[in-house]
């Protein structure tokens, strides 16, 4: 089942899930579809593809992973190890990353770089030693005037 939510100037499509927390996993587990529309972000995670404002962002596949889980759990706060636990359990080249590993402080480094000034903000360091992914906020349109009372 799917469900499309909205908030914080979001828009997803995820998965249901009727466990408790984030659920470990590649992007497959993740929400299909983050879109930001009015800020012009869209991470789509059947394609495995990422676009800001129409152009495409190329990420690697742990870079996509990252973004991915971070994205599905927006203003959650994981630790270093939790997102080695959650994001490198099952990459076949994880080389033994340590929980504490630096491997981690790399990929968002790139992230924010390749999602430039912008989107890039949404990657928040928290304490210096956990990170989250917080959508950013758009201004709500202005209201309208109410019509002249007659």
């Amino acid at each position: 089942d799917f469900c499309l939510s909205r908030g914080l100037g979001d828009v997803y499509k995820r998965q249901i899930s009727t466990s408790d927390g984030p659920e470990p996993g590649p992007a497959a587990d993740s929400p299909v579809l983050l879109a930001e529309p009015a800020t012009g972000l869209l991470i789509d995670h059947v394609k495995r593809r990422v676009w800001i404002d129409g152009a495409e962002v190329a990420l690697t596949f742990q870079e996509f992973e990252l973004l991915a889980f971070l994205s599905a759990h927006p203003a959650t706060v994981f630790s270093r190890a939790d997102l080695v636990r959650q994001v490198w359990p099952d990459v076949p080249d994880r080389r033994n990353v340590r929980r504490d590993s630096r491997t981690v402080d790399v990929h968002v480094s790139r992230l924010r770089r390749k999602l430039g000034p912008v989107h890039g903000q949404c990657l928040v360091t928290e304490h210096r030693a956990a990170y989250q992914y917080r959508p950013l906020v758009t201004p709500a349109p202005p209201a309208r005037p109410a019509p002249p009372a007659l």
